[in-house]
């Protein structure tokens, strides 16, 4: 009798998952605002002796590349002679050189990477951002109480003591709609 459990085959989310897999773990969706930013077609070619599977990516219309501007320090090997007011006297300097980056930028929420702020959200943003986790659980056929979402969130930004916390509201929200929907 084994005492490690299987892995389950089917694509049940638990309610204490839903939230982490479907959204904040998820490169398909902004963390900033929970918009879909990417969609990603998966295939499998058959070709000769083995399979290869493909994803391509492609941005959705709520999504842009843009540049994210990033100083890059570098050490020039400086020489010169070591007479007075030479500035090469032989030791290596720092010097600097911005560089620019391709990254995916949401068009709803202006974020770079799609990351989430920092900054905590207003009890008014929060349960704003139902709108779009609402879709994103729709769209992953989870059952949830769309109703109980709001409320749930609404209750959370009001209490003192999880107002700060933005990311365990959503998570302990979902939870809540997807176990009572």
């Amino acid at each position: 009798m084994s005492t490690t459990s299987t892995p389950s085959t089917d694509d049940h989310v638990s309610p204490q998952r839903a939230f982490d897999r479907l959204v904040w773990h998820n490169p398909r969706v902004c963390n900033g605002c929970f918009e879909r930013i990417k969609e990603i077609e998966e295939a499998t070619f058959n070709g000769g002796v083995d399979d290869h599977d493909v994803a391509e990516h492609h941005r959705t219309p709520q999504a842009t590349i843009e540049p994210d501007q990033q100083i890059q320090t570098s050490v020039d090997g400086a020489t010169g002679s070591p007479q007075r007011g030479d500035p090469g006297d032989g030791t290596p300097r720092p010097s600097q050189q911005r560089t620019s980056i391709a990254r995916t930028t949401c068009r709803s929420c202006a974020r770079v990477g799609c990351w989430a702020d920092d900054d905590t959200l207003s009890k008014i943003q929060a349960v704003r951002l139902t709108t779009p986790l609402a879709q994103r659980l729709e769209e992953a056929d989870v059952g949830f109480g769309e109703s109980v979402l709001r409320r749930a969130v609404r209750l959370f930004k009001e209490h003192e003591d999880a107002q700060g916390y933005d990311t365990e509201i959503f998570r302990r929200s979902v939870k809540l709609a997807v176990k009572r929907g």
